[in-house]
């Protein structure tokens, strides 16, 4: 016989009201989501369900919400705090937040757990909103001491707080990420204020190459230079140049952060910037205290293959309002061009990132000269 389960208790009304109010901001899943108390689950789940677990879950209901693309969320209490661990088919996310009541799964917690779910938000983005919500708020969450802190895949134990990198200027200004030296070089005479070597390849001496010349052509300009992933390569040549190489930065993503010697790039000297791409990443990166935050993807790219869909205006404004107050140099990247460039830096960011406003314009100096002018 097939279970059909019992939902989990939710403020339906608290529910409503958030989808109308931030329906039109965020975007809406047409089909709604649906939260289940463990003990009371059915036996057929889909991937719009979330299983609530009080304490860690078997491996074969592990198992079981994996194969219906589903979410779990196993919720332990030790002491003042909830530890929440999130499985759902992007990866297993582990936060703990302050609990501000004895309840695991409120009803209230529900319908904010949900609705985010309902907007488009990841199952570990979801989560954060839900845990973050002030209670008896109407206001989307934007007190950075009310989201959760990250413990796996953390960065830094919690109890050791990092030491801060070397701070950039909030006001990256325009910031230029090219595909080679060559392009570096052709963008260094023309003061662009930020630009970053993203070069791709597994050729190690192609890569120290590139390095070397987008150095030398960055150094004594205006120009801040950012070396994209190749970190090993970038903190040895400028330490061979005794710390003026004419790099000023590393910049890495989420999947480069796990394998880079974050003390290395620290002890250096040389300013680190990371991009993210959701509230569980930023809160991620926070706690290594980077130089900058780069926010995104905004708008669709073709430039690379992103973890996400993109975010939007919507989202893009929540993360300023959180960020901004605790990591001032914020950038937003993905898809940014001359004909939206004002948009994203009316939202409060000092910077924003293009690649094909500048690669593929017809008259490059032109094209730079009229996306600087944007920055007033």
């Amino acid at each position: 016989m097939t279970r059909h389960g019992v939902a989990a208790a939710i403020d339906a009304a608290m529910f409503e009201d958030l989808m109308k109010r931030f329906g039109a901001m965020f975007g809406h899943d047409a089909s709604p989501w649906q939260a289940w108390p463990l003990a009371n689950a059915p036996d057929m789940l889909n991937r719009h369900d979330v299983v609530l677990a009080d304490g860690e879950a078997t491996a074969d209901v592990i198992d079981r919400v994996a194969l219906a693309h589903a979410v779990l969320i196993e919720t332990e209490r030790e002491g003042g705090r909830w530890i929440d661990t999130v499985r759902s088919p992007m990866g297993l996310w582990v936060l703990e937040t302050e609990a501000d009541d004895g309840a695991a799964h409120s009803p209230a917690f529900v319908a904010v757990l949900c609705a985010a779910l309902s907007l488009h938000f990841p199952a570990h983005d979801a989560l954060c909103i839900a845990r973050a919500w002030q209670p008896g708020s109407t206001a989307w969450p934007s007190d950075f001491a009310r989201f959760p802190r990250v413990r796996h895949a953390a960065l830094v134990s919690p109890d050791e707080p990092a030491r801060a990198f070397a701070p950039c200027p909030p006001d990256l200004g325009l910031y230029a990420v090219m595909p080679s030296a060559d392009w570096i070089e052709k963008l260094v005479p023309l003061q662009v204020p930020t630009v970053q070597l993203r070069f791709k390849s597994d050729d190690a001496a192609a890569v120290k190459a590139e390095v070397v010349r987008a150095a030398n052509a960055a150094k004594g300009s205006a120009s801040r230079l950012f070396i994209n992933d190749h970190w090993r390569v970038a903190v040895a040549h400028h330490a061979a140049c005794g710390g003026d190489s004419g790099i000023y930065g590393i910049h890495l993503g989420q999947e480069d952060l796990d394998e880079a010697d974050l003390d290395a790039i620290r002890a250096s000297g040389l300013r680190l910037g990371v991009s993210t791409h959701g509230y569980a990443e930023m809160l991620r990166v926070a706690a290594i205290r980077p130089s900058y935050l780069a926010l995104g993807a905004i708008f669709p790219t073709t430039t690379k293959v992103m973890p996400t869909q993109p975010q939007g205006m919507g989202r893009f404004q929540s993360y300023v309002a959180l960020m901004k107050p605790v990591m001032p140099a914020l950038v937003g990247i993905g898809g940014v061009n001359a004909g939206n460039m004002r948009e994203v830096l009316d939202v409060g960011v000092g910077s924003a990132a293009v690649v094909r406003a500048i690669t593929e314009a017809d008259d490059v100096p032109a094209a730079v000269a009229g996306l600087k002018a944007l920055f007033g």
